[in-house]
């Protein structure tokens, strides 16, 4: 059984108990009355349906039934399940009593309550012999331990010494400063962090003890994020960063950040997911479907070659990623080292219409579609330049910490087309940097809108 199953236990249950106590409600002939043919009443199964899930809604939520936290030891849980049982057995009783008294048939209520105690039971004692079995199995699945703490204090032994948080926030170990750390959780020196980083596996790094020198901070703050990885301090650490404006919760432990990131939130992600799927599968229904075949007639037409141009982009991670265009130029050997520069020879007459009015770039809403990209984000470089601009660009790896876009904050800021300069680099990476640490749905909206107006006003830097 994959691990995610477990990960999300208490949602699975939930359905399960949801489907246990409407199947039996309406299958075969587990009625609750019986009504003699002098009765005029006729019973609604509708509201006795309602009355039931609403009923178990309001008792589980009062019995915590559904909470993490009871599902971390089993006899927790069959605990809650029985106060559960209980408390729903009595109130619909009592319900049923005060609305009708005389055509209550006891013994299918029984029998009714009786198959909805032993299937919830037995669901739960299934699972949780399962995940006790697997235990090690299933926690290696669930868990990422892919988090390094630096600095051994009190605060380190804390996070370390607590399986749960331990676990939660996914910590390996521990790289301390004078001597090792007890136990097996001990990394190494400092020194052994930077010369070991570029071959860790790791995704965060939380810096608990501030006696690290100011150089080697720095330097691992660098290395951490040419490689994304994400850096938290204790809240008390003195080596901040006067950009450093926020907290972030992990395990519900407050930590400082070293960058903000709107979208490391879960219900973030989903929001700007779903209107990725929305926007590329309209365009893609809408436009693609007569567009393409215009368009390919006319680029075939017009020069030798395939219709769409499909180029390794780096992506999410700095994973590299097929990126799709419409082809604008001329089938060449350098179209994966060499960007298209004013008055490029290789662009062909229909390609430099297309670059003007951006058509060429509309194939790539079948990236945002199949999650390559999103409709906003960075513009995804290709290799040659990431290889080349991550050595002598500060922070240049961060603009991968999310999805690359089709459009992007940088490119309606006047910042795209051509780089004749270090300095026109960094600067698209700043305007790339903000964007992820100030994202609101709202900003992809007016970012969305800006690239429509500049198409329209016309961009002096699109060739």
């Amino acid at each position: 059984m994959p691990g995610y199953f477990f990960r999300y236990f208490p949602k699975i249950f939930i359905v399960i108990d949801y489907l246990i106590i409407n199947l039996l409600f309406f299958s075969g002939k587990l009625y609750f009355f019986n009504f003699s043919d002098g009765d005029t009443f006729v019973m609604d199964y509708r509201a006795q349906f309602i009355i039931l899930n609403f009923s178990w809604l309001i008792i589980a939520n009062l019995t915590g039934l559904y909470k993490s936290s009871t599902f971390k030891e089993s006899s927790l849980q069959f605990n809650a399940l029985t106060k559960s049982l209980l408390l729903f057995v009595i109130f619909s009783l009592i319900y049923l009593s005060l609305i009708f008294p005389k055509n209550i048939n006891y013994a299918n209520c029984f029998l009714y309550f009786l198959l909805i105690g032993a299937s919830t039971f037995v669901a739960r004692l299934i699972l949780f012999l399962y995940r006790k079995k697997h235990r090690v199995k299933i926690g290696r699945m669930l868990y990422q331990f892919d988090t390094v703490l630096i600095g051994e204090n009190a605060y380190a032994q804390t996070l370390l010494a607590n399986n749960e948080i331990r676990r939660s926030i996914g910590i390996k170990g521990v790289y301390a400063f004078d001597h090792e750390a007890p136990g097996a959780k001990y990394l190494g020196n400092i020194d052994d962090l930077i010369r070991e980083f570029d071959d860790l596996e790791i995704s965060k790094l939380i810096f608990c003890d501030d006696r690290i020198k100011p150089q080697d901070y720095k330097k691992v703050v660098d290395l951490a994020e040419n490689k994304m990885v994400r850096v938290y301090m204790v809240p008390d650490f003195k080596h901040n960063n006067p950009s450093l404006v926020s907290y972030e919760m992990l395990a519900n432990i407050p930590f400082l950040v070293l960058m903000k990131e709107p979208l490391s939130e879960r219900k973030k992600q989903i929001i700007k997911r779903s209107f990725d799927i929305l926007f590329s599968l309209f365009v893609i229904v809408f436009l693609l479907s007569w567009l393409v075949p215009i368009v390919a007639l006319i680029i075939k037409l017009e020069s030798r070659g395939p219709v769409f141009f499909l180029q390794k982009r780096s992506g999410l991670k700095n994973k590299a990623f097929n990126c799709i265009k419409f082809r604008s130029m001329t089938v060449n050997d350098v179209a994966d080292l060499k960007i298209a520069e004013k008055g490029d020879r290789r662009i062909t007459k229909f390609g430099e219409f297309m670059r003007k009015t951006s058509i060429d770039e509309l194939p790539q809403f079948i990236n945002v579609f199949i999650g390559n990209m999103s409709v906003v984000g960075p513009r995804p470089h290709m290799l040659s330049q990431t290889r080349q601009y991550s050595k002598i660009t500060k922070k240049y790896m961060l603009r991968h910490m999310i999805k690359p876009g089709i459009t992007g904050w940088a490119q309606v800021m006047g910042s795209r087309g051509e780089i004749f300069s270090n300095r026109d680099m960094e600067l698209r990476v700043e305007k790339d940097i903000w964007y992820i640490q100030n994202w609101s749905f709202f900003l992809d909206l007016k970012i969305i809108f800006l690239t429509f107006y500049n198409i329209v006003k016309g961009d002096e830097q699109a060739y």
